[in-house]
């Protein structure tokens, strides 16, 4: 297996390695750390996550509270046309 430098304390680790031998960092063969992408996956999880609430909201406001008003105003239309027959 090939040897790279440990990304921390630049030991010469196994590519495989979970965790270096001399300091203990995890994924030592990676440019950047197991939490540091996990850190990254949470912060892009939650921007969709915003955007995606952000957008039904918008679509509730705008399409169905009018929607909702509309059909809550027609029974009160087709009453006053009935009790004026």
């Amino acid at each position: 297996m090939p040897l790279v430098s440990c990304r921390a304390c630049k030991h010469q680790v196994d590519t495989s390695a979970e965790a270096c031998p001399r300091c203990g960092a995890t994924d030592p063969a990676k440019k950047i750390s197991r939490q540091q992408r996990e850190f990254r996956s949470f912060i892009v999880q939650t921007v969709l996550w915003i955007a995606l609430l952000g957008t039904a909201a918008w679509y509730g406001w705008n399409v169905g509270i009018p929607m909702l008003r509309q059909l809550l105003n027609k029974p009160a239309a087709v009453e006053q046309t009935q009790t004026e027959k």
